[in-house]
């Protein structure tokens, strides 16, 4: 293969990644989650394999020296350190077919960034985020179908979600296409048609992030736009952005200040959307999980203050410190809703201080000396970042925010990068005859066992589940045997719905013989589970 179409290869599968949103699947369990996870996987595994041989054969699709680089592999390195010696390993690398994150996904992301960051110049940035924005408008499109009534949220039917079943999710990703659009507008602002073609969008995503209710990223948004316009306010570089945006923080005030003169109406009350804003009293928190997950993840912090206990290990903290009143709730937390508490807790101090270093990575990039931003890109930039932190204190990352946030670090990267970290040559002939085939067999090795047999555990899964509710005991009892067998990724799960569907199984008209085979692999299974996790109490129930 020659570079032309290894280029072509790692282009094609970057330039898909924006459309992965709207992959839901039926088929599998958790598909909100799954179907997205298992096609960003695949495509990441292909990209970077080619991306590696590109980068032997040519110096120029090498990795460039820069803080942002260096950010993000030491946080890979700490929380690689913090899974190691964590309370589980298997399940910090893994993670479940519920959340699809753990490790594993951690070293997506980073070949991710890698491969983007080393690979466009300027112009396919330009055409990349265009396409992300495209993709972006297509989704407000299907929320605002879910507004109308014509489709129906996944969830909760008074706020839209579009293809991500949870309402929290669209918002976080209308909220940074806003400022990407801004971006991209402030950019594009002589051309009058695109400046028209932004500002519409912009304003069709904010109605997006109303409709979805979601207090921290509509928040995160205000506060946001009120750093951006205060940033400009000192912008020696334009006049008429500078009055622009003292008229934004005025509007900003005025907004806010309206809101609290009228939250006590009829009109509010009745509003889905600003009712959640008005009722956002003291008493009301108190009966929120977060009133009783932060203080526990707070006390998991100071048992395990250096490295923390490992990714996904929340629950460890949660069953140890789990507050009785808490019944009315949710019965399981494996997150803090808090993006800093829980790399605290996953992480420890170093973790914590790792993640919060890519902020300032960021930050560094966008303010140094001699880059090329205008004031107004710096305040845009800044901005982002500040909505994104403060929706994130109420929430945590989910694989496409996490996403769009390596892209933005990756583009900043390439804005601020130096040399390249290696510069000696490779011979054409050692490429083609070892680093070639090589690369070749890692990928079909790392599809396999990463992709292709977790993704064959979870279709048995879900066809399990379908089974016991169309009464057909012989193929569920089938079905979880073949689940539990496939793959180390969902085995908790597998062995969670199993178990809760035993009593089912044993009650239907199977044979003994039947009955005897799945009892007896049903308890060696949930023995095993046992004996791995022995600290779990989820496990042991």
């Amino acid at each position: 293969m020659n570079k032309p179409a290894l280029r072509s290869i790692t282009l094609a599968g970057l330039f898909l990644i924006p459309f992965i949103p709207f992959l839901v699947s039926s088929s599998l369990f958790f598909p909100f989650i799954t179907t997205k996870a298992f096609v960003w996987r695949a495509i990441v595994e292909v990209v970077f394999a080619a991306w590696v041989v590109l980068a032997l054969w040519d110096k120029q699709y090498r990795p460039k020296r820069s803080i942002i680089l260096y950010a993000v592999l030491a946080f890979l390195a700490v929380i690689g350190l913090a899974d190691l010696f964590g309370a589980d390993r298997s399940v910090s690398f893994w993670s479940n077919f519920e959340r699809m994150e753990g490790y594993i996904s951690l070293l997506h992301l980073g070949a991710f960034f890698l491969v983007i960051s080393s690979v466009f110049e300027e112009r396919h940035w330009k055409r990349w985020w265009n396409t992300s924005l495209v993709a972006s408008a297509i989704m407000a499109c299907y929320a605002i179908f879910q507004v109308w009534g014509i489709l129906q949220p996944s969830q909760d039917m008074a706020r839209v979600d579009g293809t991500f079943g949870n309402a929290i999710y669209l918002a976080v990703y209308m909220l940074i296409h806003i400022f990407v659009a801004l971006l991209l507008m402030a950019r594009e602002w002589r051309n009058k048609n695109m400046r028209w073609v932004y500002g519409l969008l912009i304003v069709f995503q904010i109605i997006i992030i109303y409709y979805t209710a979601t207090r921290g990223a509509i928040l995160g948004l205000l506060g946001g736009l009120l750093v951006m316009a205060v940033i400009n306010s000192m912008n020696k570089e334009d006049r008429s952005i500078r009055k622009a945006s003292i008229a934004v923080i005025i509007g900003l005030a005025v907004l806010v200040g309206g809101f609290f003169l009228v939250k006590d109406t009829a009109f509010v009350a009745k509003s889905p959307v600003l009712s959640r804003f008005s009722n956002l009293t003291l008493a009301e928190i108190r009966t929120q999980g977060r009133y009783f997950v932060w203080p526990i993840a707070y006390q998991g912090f100071k048992e395990r203050p250096v490295l923390g206990w490992g990714q996904e290990n929340f629950s460890y903290v949660f069953q140890k410190h789990y507050k009785p009143e808490m019944y009315q709730l949710e019965p399981w937390f494996d997150r803090a809703h808090n993006i800093f508490l829980d790399w605290a807790v996953v992480g420890g101090l170093l973790g914590l201080l790792a993640y919060l270093l890519l902020y300032a990575a960021f930050l560094r990039v966008v303010w140094r000396g001699g880059s090329n931003f205008s004031f107004a890109e710096k305040s845009i930039l800044t901005g982002l970042l500040s909505a994104y932190f403060f929706h994130n204190f109420f929430v945590f990352d989910h694989l496409t925010s996490y996403v769009l946030f390596f892209s933005l670090l990756a583009y900043l990267h390439s804005h601020g990068a130096g040399k390249v970290l290696w510069a000696k040559d490779t011979s054409e002939s050692r490429v083609k005859s070892v680093a070639t085939p090589v690369a070749a067999i890692v990928l079909v090795l790392a599809l396999y066992f990463v992709n292709i047999k977790p993704l064959i555990a979870n279709v048995y899964t879900i066809e399990a589940l379908k089974a016991t509710r169309l009464s057909e005991p012989a193929r569920a009892a089938a079905y979880f045997t073949k689940a539990y067998n496939a793959s180390r990724l969902g085995q908790s799960e597998v062995m969670e719905h199993m178990s809760s569907n035993v009593p089912s199984i044993f009650g239907s008209g199977m044979t003994a013989e039947e009955k005897n085979a799945f009892y007896s692999f049903a308890r060696a299974a949930a023995e095993e589970q046992a004996k791995e996790f022995p600290n779990s109490a989820r496990t042991q129930l």
